[in-house]
């Protein structure tokens, strides 16, 4: 991130490495989701399982990571139970 002055000049910089996480080889594509921006339980169950109320099933599922069923944040990995 660049903090500039009016005609542009690079006053300031921070840099931040930056360094993804490697996928966990135990999980299979479709058995799991990894939360988006602006994602819900809701939204999720409904693209997963083509219906908002078995948000359910998501959240017992991954009990030990989400502590309000309202409140997930973008990267956490979810187990998609068939």
């Amino acid at each position: 991130a660049d903090q500039v002055d009016a005609k542009g000049t690079v006053q300031e910089r921070v840099n931040m490495p930056f360094m993804r996480d490697e996928r966990a080889p135990e999980l299979v594509a479709g058995s799991f989701y990894v939360v988006q921006p602006g994602n819900s339980l809701w939204r999720i169950a409904r693209r997963v399982y083509g219906e908002g109320l078995t948000f359910t099933v998501i959240y017992k599922a991954n009990k030990e990571q989400i502590s309000d069923p309202d409140l997930i944040f973008p990267g956490q990995i979810f187990t998609l139970p068939e």
